[in-house]
């Protein structure tokens, strides 16, 4: 299995795409590796970036620019679940999403996503560790999911004030803001759903509150299996907080209700440190925000948390012995190429 995992439940709907498309399923199944019998099997995991080439491979040879869009459109709730079911002991809407993104990693432990509120806005974002595939059409998938669980959560209609993604439109902007209602921009800084946060203080149903603990035991016992090693713990959060903007040993420290000193002393053992993993981080997100976004330069030096672009810049040539405009130019050269035949797909390293 790959670095990262998904449940199964995340190809629903794929069938029933599949036959209004007339395309054959499982010859998409068997191009990049995945059974059939996983489309009976919703809560088997499967590797997250197996799923990423479904979708990509699924929107090239059907020809549906707006796969993602269209596949999320047989989504609800369930495809999350039991995590779906954390939505039932939150008192209001707010609380429903802060549950889904804290129980996330039991579905996938691929995605971070995270509810941000600023001026009267609402923001709900998502991404995704970095992947060697691209993961266009599972954002576009994802994001339009994510409009259904809320929707589906607090029982009402979400009218949106604007959506973007990081990556490319490439012809589907004018599918994603018929599908969303709202505008939709591309080559943004991050994949997410904005929209009045007024609608955070709804109420929740919160149902028979005799199944709570059950549910609450579940998930306790789903977040304990998936511990494992402390580095990749914090890795995770590391992520999460860095969406933020800001991400300190102190701060993770807090999330994970450890001492800072002890988590120290808990990486060492574990062969690491927070500085690695944050360095980690920074180059893996570097490459993908250099690769397969057209941000400017100073936006993404931002995003990696950098407050100069030089310091970007000389991180940049010591993690890939190139400048980023330079490693950006490269990297567009060779995908022009690939597209016209004129090169050999394993010589690229940031295909979008």
């Amino acid at each position: 299995m790959g670095r990262y995992f998904i449940q199964a439940s995340s190809l629903i709907g794929l069938r029933e795409l599949a036959e209004r498309q007339g395309a054959d399923l499982a010859a998409a199944m068997q191009a990049v590796g995945l059974r059939m019998d996983l489309l009976r099997k919703p809560e088997e995991r499967i590797p997250f970036e197996m799923l990423c080439a479904l979708h990509e491979h699924c929107a090239q040879t059907w020809n549906l620019p707006d796969y993602g869009l269209r596949l999320a459109s047989y989504h609800q709730l369930n495809i999350l679940g039991v995590v779906g079911l954390a939505t039932k002991m939150a008192r209001t809407l707010r609380g429903a999403i802060h549950a889904l993104s804290d129980n996330m990693v039991i579905h996938s432990d691929a995605l971070v996503a995270a509810l941000d509120e600023k001026d009267g806005v609402a923001t709900v974002w998502l991404d995704t560790h970095p992947t060697s595939v691209p993961t266009r059409q599972y954002l576009l998938v994802s994001l339009g999911t994510a409009r259904s669980v809320i929707e589906q959560a607090g029982n009402i209609g979400l009218k949106l004030i604007e959506v973007s993604f990081r990556h490319e439109g490439d012809g589907v902007r004018s599918a994603a803001e018929a599908f969303f209602g709202c505008p939709v921009r591309f080559n943004a800084e991050r994949n997410a759903l904005y929209f009045d946060a007024a609608v955070l203080d709804r109420p929740i149903p919160r149902g028979d509150i005799a199944y709570h603990a059950i549910i609450e035991r579940y998930l306790t016992t789903a977040h304990h299996e998936l511990g494992g090693r402390i580095a990749e713990t914090v890795r995770k959060e590391i992520a999460r907080q860095m969406e933020f903007g800001r991400c300190t040993l102190e701060s993770v420290a807090q999330r994970l209700r450890i001492e800072p000193r002890s988590l120290q002393r808990q990486l060492k053992q574990d062969g690491s440190g927070f500085r690695d993993l944050m360095d980690d981080w920074r180059r893996e997100r570097a490459l993908s925000l250099v690769t397969r976004t057209r941000l400017p330069l100073m936006e993404v030096t931002l995003a990696l948390g950098y407050s100069d672009q030089s310091i970007f810049s000389r991180a940049f040539q010591r993690w890939y012995g190139q400048s980023p405009l330079a490693y950006r130019l490269k990297d567009a050269a060779m995908v022009a190429a690939l597209r016209h035949g004129r090169a050999r797909p394993e010589m690229a390293h940031g295909l979008r």
